[in-house]
């Protein structure tokens, strides 16, 4: 039986590209820590953007390319979404409880815009 390192596990992360950021997660900055025990493996990634309908999916994948490593008999994957808000102009006070604004536009009238916008409200 091989030990297991934190290199041979950040090389098989290397090798599944985040479909979003179109690099892999080592390089895009991703992996937030690599616990490494014996043969259990932990490893958790955290993604600047909802993922929220893939990313169980991925984990899932990772889990298995871990698990394929020699010397790993369980790895566990979590990945956790953290969208930051972003900054508003200086000159302007922050809404209260407002972390982003979506604008809804568009150059013709009747296309659905309040609807949309009071659906993105709920």
């Amino acid at each position: 039986m091989s030990t297991v390192n934190r290199a041979a596990v950040e090389a098989v992360l290397r090798q599944y590209t985040d479909p979003y950021l179109n690099q892999d997660p080592v390089s895009a900055g991703c992996v937030q820590a690599i616990d490494i025990d014996g043969g259990q493996v932990q490893v958790r990634l955290q993604l600047g953007y909802a993922a929220g309908l893939f990313k169980n999916g991925w984990a899932q994948v990772l889990q298995t390319a871990v698990e394929n490593i020699a010397g790993v008999y369980r790895a566990r994957v979590q990945i956790d979404c953290v969208v930051q808000a972003h900054k508003a102009q200086a000159q302007i006070p922050g809404l209260a409880n407002v972390k982003n604004v979506v604008a809804v536009a568009s150059g013709k009238g009747g296309v659905g815009k309040s609807t949309t916008a009071a659906n993105l409200a709920l």
